[in-house]
C-alpha cells in the first residue's frame, strides 16, 4: 500500500498517481523541486546515464533513473503507487521515449 495517505476507494485519482493521463500534479511538482535543487542534469543512481524518470512515493522513494532502469523499480509509468505498491515514474521533460 502507498505511503502518501492519499489513497481512497471513490474512484478518484490520489494526489500523486495519474492514471492514464500520467502521473498527478503532486508527484509533477516533487519531480520539478528535485530538479531545481539540482546544480547538474540529472543522472541515473544506477548507473552513469543521463537520468530519463523520477521516481516518486512519498515517504518511501524519491530518486532519478535511466529509461533503462525505470523497470525494476516502478510498476508502471502512468499508474499510481496504489496500483502496484511501488513508485510511480514521473517522466522528466527531457524524455521523449
Amino acid at each position: 500500500m502507498s505511503s502518501d495517505g492519499a489513497g481512497g476507494t471513490d474512484g478518484a485519482e490520489n494526489a500523486t498517481g495519474g492514471g492514464a493521463d500520467g502521473p498527478g500534479p503532486a508527484a509533477r511538482a516533487v519531480r520539478d523541486a528535485a530538479l531545481a535543487a539540482l546544480d547538474d542534469a540529472p543522472r541515473c543512481v544506477v548507473c552513469p546515464a543521463g537520468a530519463d524518470f523520477y521516481l516518486y512515493e512519498a515517504g518511501r522513494v524519491s530518486t532519478f533513473v535511466c529509461w533503462e532502469h525505470v523497470s525494476p523499480y516502478a510498476a508502471d509509468v502512468n499508474g499510481t503507487p496504489t496500483d502496484a505498491e511501488r513508485p510511480i515514474a514521473v517522466p522528466l521533460p527531457s524524455f521523449t521515449g
